[in-house]
């Protein structure tokens, strides 16, 4: 069902490229309803098994980039692929589904950047995968820009170099721990940039299993909203 959807969308694009060119503003209208609603279907449909779980948010991902400089296009396609990514990751959007039979495995076997890219590069959060041993696995770019560095310096870094041992000790290991011990956290806390900026962060964390249904670590996303500028 999925990848006929997915073809579908594909040769109604072709044919609103075509009327477009010949400036046929009925038919753009109404192909354009057309690719609105399967859009729509696209979104609501719940993948079978875990290759259509990625090639589900590939597609809406696909789309952010060929509409890269129309921010609100941009801006409804991460937030559809941040919606594919709930509804498969976070048990309050009621997720945790049975995919033929199998119990629920988010995440193909082994872990793999170029796969978890998929989903995590785009959103608009902040998103980490935590191990076990507290290091970094992964780092999104603007996880990685909020503390002015790049992605691949988070990689095996042990996450109380990144913030101090206090909060490490008291506020993220406590959370970490419950998080790998099965459980979904979720909290809020303040925090300021390097610049001085001020920031309330809604933290989820969602335990991240292996290909043995074990979990091997915690994905984390953090949601930010700018608060007011710190005094000196």
């Amino acid at each position: 069902m999925l990848s006929e959807l997915i073809q579908q969308f594909e040769r109604l694009s072709s044919e609103l490229l075509a009327a477009a060119q010949r400036e046929d503003e009925a038919a753009v209208e109404k192909i354009d309803q057309r690719i609105q609603g399967l859009i729509g279907r696209l979104s609501r449909l719940r993948a079978r098994d875990r290759s259509e779980v990625w090639a589900q948010i590939a597609f809406f991902r696909r789309l952010a980039l060929r509409n890269c400089e129309d921010g609100s296009s941009v801006r409804r396609y991460t937030q559809l692929m941040m919606s594919l990514f709930d509804r498969y990751m976070d048990p309050d959007a009621g997720l945790k589904p049975e995919i033929q039979g199998q119990a629920y495995l988010p995440v193909p076997e082994g872990y793999d950047p170029s796969v978890h890219e998929l989903a995590l590069e785009c959103l608009p959060e902040r998103v980490a995968i935590i191990g076990l041993d507290y290091r970094y696995i992964y780092c999104n770019k603007r996880n990685a820009d909020f503390h002015q560095k790049q992605p691949s310096d988070f990689i095996g870094t042990p996450l109380f170099e990144l913030i101090d041992m206090d909060r490490f000790n008291n506020r993220a290991k406590p959370r970490l721990d419950q998080c790998f011990a099965g459980a979904y956290v979720s909290y809020d806390y303040e925090i300021a940039d390097a610049s001085g900026r001020l920031f309330e962060v809604h933290c989820r964390m969602t335990p991240l299993p292996g290909h043995d249904g074990r979990i091997i670590g915690a994905v984390v996303v953090l949601s930010m909203e700018a608060m007011f500028a710190r005094v000196a």
